[in-house]
């Protein structure tokens, strides 16, 4: 029974840290894209592919970053009382 509530944890943490890298690549894409929008260098002409490419760039480290981090942070880990517990029953 341990066992498949640890698997369940390990799934939602990876469920949950997908979403929200997925939000944070948005958000990171059009603050990205904005902020080069309104501060870069003029465009020449109406596509702006830079501003395109700032935003990916932002985004994409956001959500590397931030997906990371959360899986990191929500994972589950075995604690000692029960690893200690495991290896005296063995």
């Amino acid at each position: 029974m341990r066992e498949a509530s640890r698997l369940k944890r390990a799934a939602t943490a990876i469920l949950f840290s997908l979403i929200m890298a997925w939000l944070l690549g948005i958000g990171g894409f059009l603050a990205g894209s904005y902020l080069w929008g309104h501060y870069g260098r003029p465009a020449n002409d109406p596509d702006d592919t830079d501003a395109y490419l700032a935003g990916l760039l932002v985004g994409g480290a956001a959500a590397i970053s931030g997906g990371t981090v959360l899986l990191w942070k929500f994972w589950p880990r075995v604690t000692l009382k029960s690893s200690s517990q495991a290896g005296h029953s063995a």
